[in-house]
């Protein structure tokens, strides 16, 4: 069960899932707590298939709306762990701004203890708005990055250090303390979500690994280029294996089959938008490459046949470096294809 970063030639697969957007209902009632259950038993579902189907690992998203019936993704996960026995578990991401640091640590130590060491913990800020939750008002850009960097730094504490203290702007921990679930992995497998340089310096310090998902190919092999630099320079040594490219897959035995799968992804993909388009919650201007074209397509789509989707994601591997995928397929029919037919021919030559 080694880490997802181990094995650094070895092309990994990681399926993530936005829970309550895989359904084929026109129109849920998202309220009802029966369609709720049966989007948590699906997720639990997912993953004992996705280990037999070969995935490396699969991760879960969290959200605070009502159509995404994941604001608990730990609880999920624990679900998830107990049922399966080789595949590796992950957050894409815990909103870290959400939780206390040290709440955060000890949840990723009970699920590594009772996943048997096959945790690994992504986090981000967030999509727009959430963050907002915990505070319960707008914080200012300055409030937003210094809460998230001491954040950063007392998790990083409380996952590695026994009896620490901290003095912060937003955290302090005047007696010495050491979580009670301590992690079974060491070093504890983290990656960090984000883009700016700001985002790739603060992992590559810490020696954490990288998730990326907008953007262009270019832009994610600069990223990357510049990470392992940074690292190396603190003591690290890192790699296309530490980078995770994300990708939505929409795949059908025809073109015209993957066309319609293209079509239920992206409208599966509109309707979790407009939860942040709606009401209060605004996407930033910033997000815009989020839509693509007049279907409301997102930039991280790709379709076609087998033979199709495995030349696109060649690309994204060779163009970015990358040595890891996460993708995300919404219909079980599709991940049979691609664990079938994809998976295979990418791991043959990227091993």
């Amino acid at each position: 069960m080694a880490a997802l970063s181990d094995s650094p030639q070895t092309l990994k697969v990681v399926h993530t899932y936005g829970v309550g957007v895989h359904g084929t209902e026109p129109d849920p009632d998202v309220y009802d707590p029966r369609w709720q259950k049966r989007q948590v038993d699906d997720f639990v579902a997912f993953v004992v298939e996705a280990e037999e189907l070969g995935f490396d690992g699969a991760s879960v998203t969290e959200h605070h709306a009502p159509l995404m019936t994941c604001p608990s993704p730990h609880l999920l996960l624990a679900a998830a762990a107990v049922r399966t026995s080789r595949i590796r578990l992950g957050t894409a991401v815990t909103v870290l701004p959400l939780y206390h640091p040290i709440r955060v640590a000890e949840e990723a130590g009970t699920l590594d203890l009772l996943s048997g060491g096959r945790f690994e913990l992504g986090l981000g800020r967030g999509v727009p708005g959430e963050a907002w939750v915990a505070a319960g008002r707008e914080p200012t850009a300055e409030e937003l990055d210094q809460g998230w960097r001491e954040s950063l730094e007392l998790l990083h504490l409380a996952l590695t250090e026994r009896d620490f203290t901290f003095d912060g702007a937003f955290h302090k921990v005047t007696r010495p303390t050491t979580i009670a679930t301590r992690p079974l992995q060491d070093p504890f497998p983290v990656w960090l979500g984000g883009s700016s340089p700001a985002t790739m310096d603060e992992a590559a310090r810490r020696g954490w690994n990288i998730m990326r998902n907008f953007g262009a190919n270019a832009d994610h092999r600069e990223a990357l280029d510049r990470y392992v630099k940074v690292a190396g320079e603190h003591g690290h040594a890192r790699s296309g294996a530490n980078l995770m490219i994300e990708r939505f897959v929409a795949i059908g035995a025809t073109e015209e089959q993957a066309e319609r799968n293209l079509t239920h992804l992206s409208d599966s993909f509109g309707r979790f938008l407009t939860l942040y388009t709606d009401g209060l919650r605004v996407l930033p201007k910033t997000d815009a490459e989020f839509l693509v074209d007049e279907n409301n397509r997102p930039a991280i789509a790709i379709s076609g046949t087998p033979d199709q989707v495995t030349a696109s994601l060649r690309r994204t591997l060779d163009e970015t470096g990358a040595k890891r995928l996460l993708v995300e397929l919404f219909t079980a029919e599709e991940r049979r294809l691609f664990a079938e037919e994809v998976m295979p021919a990418l791991r043959e030559r990227d091993g």
